[in-house]
């Protein structure tokens, strides 16, 4: 599996977790979907579990410890 480059998600999602979002896996790939997110951003996001992501830095240490960063 190819690893996604953290500033790329990071500037994919900060705007949602700045407004207090907790978005889950599907919101995370509907979003990196909608705009044309590389593949390896949406394989990354996809190795999340269902549950709703806390904030950027526990989204940042889920995927590093799912082995999806580069």
């Amino acid at each position: 599996m190819a690893k996604a480059n953290w500033a790329e998600i990071e500037a994919l999602v900060k705007d949602w977790f700045d407004q207090g979002l907790q978005p889950d896996r599907n919101d995370l790939l509907e979003l990196a979907n909608s705009t044309d997110a590389s593949d390896d951003v949406i394989d990354a996001l996809d190795t999340l579990g269902q549950r709703p992501v806390e904030s950027l830095a526990s989204l940042k240490d889920q995927l590093a410890k799912n082995g999806a960063l580069a």
